[in-house]
C-alpha cells in the first residue's frame, strides 16, 4: 500500500517537473522571439517580456541570496546521502 503510494507521488513529482520546465522552455522561447522581432513581436510576447522584466527588477539582492543558500544546502544534503 505504502509502496503504491509512493510510487503515486514520484509521478506527479515527474509530471510537475515536466510541466516547470515546458513552461520555462516556452518563456525562453517567448524571449527570443522578442529579441529577433522587437516590437513586432506582437501583444502577447510584449507582455511576457514586461511581466518577466518587472518581476526581475522587483526581485532584491537579499533574496537572490536566500535562494542561493537555500540551493546551496539542498546540494549539499543531497551529496551527503
Amino acid at each position: 500500500m505504502m509502496n503504491k503510494f509512493l510510487g503515486t507521488l514520484q509521478s506527479i513529482k515527474t509530471v510537475m517537473l515536466r510541466i516547470a520546465e515546458t513552461g520555462l522552455a516556452l518563456v525562453g522561447f517567448i524571449v527570443i522571439v522578442y529579441l529577433l522581432l522587437g516590437e513586432d513581436s506582437g501583444p502577447f510576447v510584449i507582455s511576457v517580456v514586461t511581466n518577466l522584466v518587472l518581476f526581475v527588477s522587483a526581485v532584491t539582492s537579499e533574496a537572490i541570496l536566500g535562494i542561493a543558500i537555500i540551493a546551496a544546502l539542498v546540494f549539499f544534503l543531497r551529496k551527503k546521502s
